[in-house]
């Protein structure tokens, strides 16, 4: 990176143009007016008045009196990064809303396809139902894992952060092959691997059964969801 180029990458952070250019000649400056920022920068001093006033309002200028005569200072460089973590918690909230209007309309049957079991044999089966998985409402969810190939408990738990991170305090029960990973969020317990199942089964308001790598079955019958629960639960237990 050049000289030349701190406009461009200073672009990149979300500032427009003129914001780069007055943020760089109000940092080259130091302590100064606005008369000077604009004669550095060539750019009217209304407009320049306009631009500091955004700046200020992003945290990157500060402005002080002295005999009552307006001067300028930009803030460190740092405080760029301020702006980074503003649009990274805008975009998560857009995020969670998203989410949260994706659920709303299922809910009220608004998506066209009313079935209650749907069967997916596609390339992005698995893909299709993690994306229904993420927008779950329920702060339950349980886990039957006796295949680790088909959904890895590192992919899993990326998912169960999302969820999380969306909705706060949730508790899951897995019962898998593998106990040797502890969470704090997470209740473990061996699943013998002789069990005659061999396959994923993802309990929320929903049920997702993933047989294999290529296929995928989507329940959203209430009753036959209650029951697999109830089975899940039992199974636990024992």
């Amino acid at each position: 990176m050049t000289l030349e180029t701190l406009p461009l990458e200073l672009r990149k952070l979300g500032l427009t143009e003129k914001e780069a250019q007055v943020y760089l000649a109000t940092l080259k400056l130091g302590y100064t007016s606005i008369q000077k920022i604009a004669q550095q920068t060539q750019i009217s001093r209304p407009t320049t008045y306009s631009i500091i006033k955004s700046l200020k309002e992003k945290g990157l200028i500060s402005q002080s009196k002295d005999k009552s005569k307006k001067y300028f200072t930009a803030e460190s460089p740092d405080k760029l990064l301020n702006i980074l973590k503003r649009e990274k918690k805008e975009i998560d909230e857009k995020e969670r809303e998203f989410l949260r209007i994706i659920a709303l309309l299922k809910d009220k049957d608004q998506l066209g396809d009313k079935r209650d079991v749907k069967v997916y044999k596609t390339k992005n089966s698995i893909e299709i139902l993690f994306n229904d998985f993420l927008t779950t409402q329920s702060k339950k969810i349980y886990v039957l894992a006796n295949n680790e190939k088909i959904w890895s408990f590192k992919t899993r738990e990326a998912i169960y952060q999302k969820i999380r991170k969306r909705l706060g305090k949730i508790e899951i029960k897995e019962l898998s092959t593998d106990t040797t990973i502890k969470k704090d969020y997470l209740e473990k317990k061996l699943l013998k691997s002789k069990s005659s199942f061999n396959g994923i089964i993802v309990i929320y308001d929903k049920v997702i059964i993933l047989p294999d790598q290529s296929s995928g079955i989507l329940i959203e019958n209430k009753t036959i969801v209650d029951l697999i629960k109830s089975f899940f639960l039992c199974l636990w237990e024992k």
